[in-house]
């Protein structure tokens, strides 16, 4: 049987997911500009060298996307089934 909630109860609910969405966007703004900045330092390192060299951002922005994903799709707690 299907659990029945008052209206407000889920309005609550939709308005935490738009939070929730919200700040996770506004993360991967904060990622763009670290990719931005990194690359740019990256970049003018290359150029006074002269040669491309490994693009080192990669790594610390694969690993900072890695992150932002596994909290898209990590299941939040305090939900049914939910830690």
């Amino acid at each position: 049987m299907a659990e029945r909630r008052d209206p407000a109860e889920r309005i609550s609910d939709r308005e935490r997911d738009r939070r929730d969405l919200r700040a996770w966007i506004e993360e991967w703004r904060y990622w763009l500009g670290g990719a931005v900045i990194m690359s740019a330092v990256w970049g003018v390192h290359c150029f006074h060298k002269g040669e491309l060299e490994f693009y080192w951002p990669l790594l610390p922005l694969g690993v900072w996307a890695a992150v932002l994903v596994a909290l898209a799709v990590w299941p939040r707690g305090g939900e049914a089934g939910g830690a």
